[in-house]
């Protein structure tokens, strides 16, 4: 770009950016182009997943998927693949600059969790959040368990088990669809 008589090299700038990334830890084979072209469309250029087995779910497949993007895609993402029933999956999305960001998380019995997270990755609920909790809990059970439902515990415990399965068993098996 020239002004005048001073020349300007734009550089793209990572300021305002989000980056993001999508961990599916188990997909039926049935599933994958599925995916592949819904992810396409939602970033609107062809996206590459290398497939792997995924040893826990036989039959299943697992990828992962990251990305810098100017505007925000993961509800979109989440929202997409939750109305497929058999995917496990979680999506992240956080600013660059301020680091806050929101965590969707998928299974077949749980269904979807949305949580906002902190610049460390910590899941955060807020205050309005916590009001509705105190004002809804009337014994120290219903509080536990929605605070334990906020912070989506059970979607980590049902996901840990397939987070660590990914690759574990020795060779990777790549997987074209």
């Amino acid at each position: 770009m020239v002004l005048g008589e001073i020349r300007v090299n734009i550089l793209p700038s990572s300021n305002g950016m989000l980056d993001g990334d999508l961990r599916i830890y188990s997909a039926p084979k049935a599933l994958l182009r599925h995916i592949q072209w819904s992810l396409n469309e939602i970033f609107g250029y062809p996206v590459e997943l290398n497939w792997e087995a995924q040893h826990l779910a036989p039959g299943a497949l697992a990828t992962q998927l990251q990305w810098r993007e100017l505007k925000p895609v993961a509800s979109k993402i989440a929202s997409t693949l939750k109305s497929w029933h058999y995917l496990r999956f979680e999506v992240r999305e956080f600013s660059n600059i301020s680091g806050e960001g929101v965590l969707y998380r998928c299974t077949p019995d749980l269904g979807l969790h949305q949580a906002v997270t902190a610049s460390t990755g910590d899941v955060m609920i807020h205050e309005n959040r916590l009001v509705t909790i105190l004002e809804n809990s009337r014994s120290y059970e219903t509080l536990r368990k929605s605070v334990s439902n906020s912070l989506g515990i059970a979607w980590d415990l049902e996901l840990e088990s397939y987070r660590r399965g990914v690759g574990s068993e020795g060779e990777i098996r790549a997987v074209s669809i």
